[in-house]
């Protein structure tokens, strides 16, 4: 935990010393207009900027265990994922929606096997 502290913490440092870099971040302070939304699973080895080619501020991610997003229902209550797509749409107005799945998936493959994934 203390390499991600240390590299968090030299973050602006880093930035300064790179003028691309200065600008691009320098952009992305004034707002954020994304190309996609990109719906992923939380897998740490599923890295969607690696995946794309996407430099930052080109994707907007939500990421959930398997890539899952429950149905919408009128009476539901308010849920991340919900909030999520409806923020990229309405504010955001991203051009595309991206769902990418991968190999191996544990969530995938536990609600195929029918197992309770609540406990």
């Amino acid at each position: 935990m203390e390499t991600f502290i240390q590299h968090a913490r030299t973050l602006t440092a880093r930035i300064a010393d790179r003028s691309e870099e200065q600008e691009t971040y320098g952009r992305l302070a004034a707002g954020q207009s994304p190309l996609a939304l990109f719906i992923t699973c939380s897998d740490s080895r599923v890295v969607p900027s690696l995946i794309t080619g996407a430099r930052p501020g080109e994707l907007f991610e939500l990421r959930t265990a398997g890539n899952a997003v429950p149905v919408y229902q009128d009476d539901m209550a308010a849920c991340a994922e919900a909030a999520t797509i409806e923020y990229a749409m309405r504010v955001l107005r991203v051009a595309d929606i991206v769902v990418c799945g991968h190999s191996h998936c544990g969530a995938v493959g536990a609600k195929i096997r029918g197992e309770d994934l609540t406990g």
